[in-house]
């Protein structure tokens, strides 16, 4: 590259970046009720997530470039940023804008059968739009193309990379060994940041991650209730306030206000006698397409079809010890259900179809995970032997071009019917 191609690809970053701070900065004044009428906290979130990424594209000196399951509360409790790519994906996604990345990504030479979360990502990190890290943090839990992708940014941030190797089973010995790595990430962190890690701020940081637990599995809790209106499409969103903000005012914040919003509103509803909620009650695995889809913003709004659950929002952790940070940080990394033996998944699966009264499974089987893929045909048989009927839809999270909305809506249309006549016959 010439300097005056270098000097134009520059230029074209900071702009976008200059841009993007400053849609993130005055974001909060135009979210009003745009995102949801029916439930007013995911109006406060979106708001929360402009401060927030307006903090990230403002204090670069601040931001990490992390993957899902990093802990972020090492990050919070150190005054760091973590920057979480495949949440970047997802929302770029949302806004029509991932083509730009997948496209910049391929004309860099990453090959078209990486995963399109880590695609979009590098492609729009190649482009310079994303607020400069001052190092890459990962780890190994779920897929190892978060590996990947951070190991290929460094080409271009010449910043390196901290990998946590989240261990397979759950023992006193694997708790040791990924609680002595997460001591080292956090003297890394310091040694980098030129931060210091205050004992007390960590403690209040893991005091707060587990008020936010608490309300997490509250509004759990209330989602059980037939007269629940939390609708399910929008809380496939909810890996972003759960995982990369935990330990953060914000997170607590959002979920003490859906709590006792959900709360009111169920209790109203059973005030007015109303009929409890009689749609089908789906419980979605994996996640979900963020660009504009029929089949989640269909369930939204259909008369009969409900999304009662995710398993995205299952609250697999204990509570934090404040006395033994790094033990209980390491317990809950290595206790993601995501992780470790299938047999463990599944039981979290059977546990949760019974809480919810879940008439059908949808699993949404994205592109190139070929670890959650790959379990597909195992859950499905396991489930299906149990009596619960399952339906895998292929598709792609990010990419909307590898994606066949008709063929899928008719899939979908179809197992919904069944499960229509299955329960007209079971009360006939």
């Amino acid at each position: 590259m010439n300097y005056k191609d270098k000097f134009k690809k520059n230029l074209e970053g900071w702009l976008a970046r200059l841009f993007l701070r400053e849609l993130c900065r005055f974001g909060p004044y135009f979210v009003s009720n745009s995102i949801s009428n029916e439930i007013e906290s995911l109006n406060f979130l979106w708001k929360e997530g402009y401060r927030f990424f307006y903090k990230a594209y403002a204090n670069e000196n601040r931001v990490v470039w992390t993957s899902l399951f990093v802990p972020s509360e090492i990050l919070f409790a150190l005054g760091l940023i973590p920057f979480s790519l495949e949440v970047v994906a997802a929302l770029f996604a949302g806004v029509g804008q991932s083509s730009k990345g997948i496209n910049k990504a391929e004309r860099e030479g990453i090959p078209t059968d990486v995963c399109t979360f880590h695609r979009s990502a590098l492609g729009f990190a190649f482009k310079g739009y994303l607020p400069r890290p001052i190092i890459h943090a990962t780890t190994s839990t779920l897929c190892d193309s978060n590996i990947k992708m951070s190991k290929i940014s460094e080409l271009f941030t010449g910043k390196e990379t901290l990998v946590l190797d989240v261990p397979y089973d759950l023992t006193k010995e694997s708790i040791r060994y990924l609680a002595g790595q997460l001591e080292e990430f956090t003297k890394k962190l310091e040694k980098v940041s030129g931060r210091k890690m205050d004992p007390l701020k960590l403690r209040e940081v893991l005091e707060r991650a587990n008020r936010t637990r608490e309300k997490m599995i509250e509004v759990n809790e209330i989602r059980t209730s037939p007269f629940s209106p939390m609708p399910g499409a929008r809380a496939l969103g909810f890996m972003f306030p759960s995982q990369v903000l935990h330990g953060s005012n914000h997170a607590e914040e959002f979920y003490t206000r859906l709590a006792a919003e959900l709360k009111e509103k169920v209790a109203a509803k059973e005030r007015s006698s109303a009929h409890p909620d009689e749609r089908i009650r789906l419980f979605w695995l994996e996640l979900k397409p963020y660009y504009k889809c029929e089949i989640p913003a269909e369930i939204e709004t259909n008369s009969y079809i409900k999304i009662a659950f995710e398993e995205i929002n299952h609250v697999y952790w204990e509570p934090l010890d404040p006395q033994r940070p790094y033990e209980s940080l390491a317990r809950k990394l290595i206790s993601n259900h995501y992780n470790g033996p299938l047999d463990r998944r599944l039981t979290v699966l059977k546990d949760l179809i019974r809480k919810y009264d879940i008439d059908g499974i949808v699993i949404f089987s994205h592109w190139g995970c070929r670890r959650n893929n790959a379990a597909v045909p195992a859950i499905k048989s396991e489930l299906n032997r149990v009596g619960i009927p399952v339906v895998s839809l292929d598709g792609d999270c990010v990419d909307d071009h590898n994606f066949s909305h008709g063929q899928l809506n008719t899939r979908f249309e179809g197992f919904i019917e069944m499960l229509r006549s299955g329960r007209l016959v079971s009360t006939s």
